[in-house]
């Protein structure tokens, strides 16, 4: 029996675990498997080690984001190896695969699984169950003697792997209102994306490889879950879902008239040049709001970043103005304080654009990130942060010490180059915008309470009085004011 481990990842808004599934497909007919999900199941770390007991587990495969999954997988992992050592444990996901040596640094974990693991895992399985050679195993590392790491993992398509087995788990506990309908669900459409930004750690993962699903099979799907559950909306959690116009064109075609509200993520560039009969059938489609990486007001720190494409400050300004016509919200996200000499400078600028993207289009969210290193070795921001003296905890157990609780989530990370004032500065602006525009996707807020944060951070924003809003902290915190961008996928 194996166990498949989606550790916590929200407080609030619980998501199909899309990756144990996808490992769990490539198990289906061959061997038998339970997924646990620390997002529904609160007594998570009594759960898995009775799992284990009473179902005689041998494999314990886990799927590692940065930030809270992190430390749910390192507690774990650790209770399994002290009370179940025989036990195989298992990691897979971004964090052990841009941290590979670190992770299997560690005593309680014994395989990594780089990448894509839809091959690899069941893979593994069978040579750990007939004592095969697992040096043969794309995407692999391991411990023998030293840490061994095996060829890189082609990209898989992912038209060629099996259905989710969705019967796995109970698709109606993750059922959600949302600012796209009132029974959401989430879906992934493609893999990859086939830029490389030097900031996203799907770039240092796919270095510019982008797949996706064909439209049939994803409208399939769709209509599947509204028919069996009466979903009325989807977010499309892809890191890069319209990167083909014509593709983008026959998805939202299939499902005009079906009722379905939907969400995802965008350069702009690509989007801006979209032609107008994809952005109408895109509209008449239930398309509400859509994510777009702005990240920079200043091209030299876009190319620091590189960004790619054609996208210029211009581009955003451009596409906020695009987007009135056609009644769709824009989801601009900022990275703030990238190392840079003039990095005061930078923030002045990107506030005061971030302001100018809000006069073309008031309708416009943004979404504040801080900007933090990602382990990406052919990156100039990455180089940029360790000339600052900037790098990584060298032991696994470090990444749960206080100043890197919060460094994935692009909140609070180490930020060498970074004084208190300028951290303080953008989280002051940040509280102030949130005040003055809350976010659509915070459905629990009254109108009342809307109303009542914009009355206490109107004042702020029209004189630009950012420092110290104590009185708008204090609200938010009282409100439970949620930032989506925080809890994760």
């Amino acid at each position: 029996m194996i166990a498949l481990v989606n550790p916590q990842a929200t407080k609030w808004r619980c998501r199909i675990p899309l990756s144990v599934l996808s490992i769990g497909a490539s198990l289906e007919g061959r061997y038998p498997y339970h997924i646990l999900d620390g997002n529904i199941d609160k007594q998570f770390s009594t759960t898995l080690p009775t799992l284990i007991r009473e179902q005689s587990i041998k494999y314990v495969g886990f799927t590692v984001m940065p930030g809270p999954q992190l430390r749910q997988a390192i507690s774990l992992s650790k209770l399994i190896r002290k009370n179940f050592p025989e036990v195989k444990i298992i990691w897979g996901g971004y964090f052990p695969t841009l941290h590979t040596k670190v992770v299997l640094q560690a005593p309680y974990v014994d395989y990594v699984i780089r990448d894509q693991g839809d091959h690899s895992f069941r893979r593994l399985i069978d040579a750990l169950e007939t004592g095969g050679d697992v040096s043969l195993i794309a995407g692999l590392s391991y411990k023998n003697g030293t840490i061994q790491h095996n060829q890189k993992q082609v990209l898989i398509d992912p038209n060629e792997l099996p259905p989710l087995p969705y019967s796995k788990v109970n698709i109606a506990r993750y059922i959600g209102r949302t600012f796209l309908g009132t029974r959401t669900i989430n879906y992934h459409s493609s893999v990859g994306c086939p830029f490389l930004c030097g900031f996203c750690a799907v770039a240092a993962v796919y270095k510019a490889r982008w797949i996706g699903l064909e439209p049939k099979r994803i409208t399939d799907d769709l209509l599947w879950f509204k028919r069996n559950y009466s979903v009325n909306a989807v977010e499309f959690h892809d890191n890069n879902f319209f990167t083909s116009e014509k593709r983008t064109y026959e998805i939202a075609d299939r499902i005009v008239g079906q009722d379905f509200g939907w969400w995802g993520e965008a350069r702009p560039d690509t989007v801006l040049q979209y032609d107008d009969p994809t952005w109408r059938v895109m509209q008449k489609s239930g398309c509400k709001m859509i994510f777009f990486g702005a990240e920079s007001s200043s091209q030299y720190v876009l190319d620091l970043m590189h960004k790619g494409g054609t996208q210029t400050p211009d581009t955003v300004l451009a596409l906020a103005e695009k987007m009135k016509a056609y009644k769709i919200v824009p989801e601009f996200s900022f990275v703030l304080g990238s190392p840079t000499d003039s990095v005061e400078e930078d923030l002045v600028r990107d506030i005061r654009f971030i302001r100018k993207v809000r006069e073309i289009n008031p309708e416009s969210e943004i979404v504040i990130y801080v900007y933090s290193p990602v382990h990406f070795q052919e990156a100039d921001l990455f180089h940029a942060s360790k000339s600052y003296g900037f790098q990584f905890p060298e032991s696994l157990d470090d990444w749960l010490l206080p100043e890197w609780q919060l460094h994935d989530l692009r909140k609070n990370p180490v930020t060498p180059w970074l004084t208190s004032r300028l951290v303080h500065k953008i989280k002051n602006f940040e509280r102030v915008l949130n005040a003055y525009s809350p976010t659509n996707s915070d459905l629990k807020l009254t109108s009342s309470q809307r109303r009542f944060l914009r009355l206490l951070g109107s004042w702020r924003y029209s004189m630009k009085i950012y420092q110290a809003p104590y009185e708008v902290a204090l609200v938010q915190r009282l409100f439970k004011y949620r930032q989506p961008e925080i809890e994760g996928f």
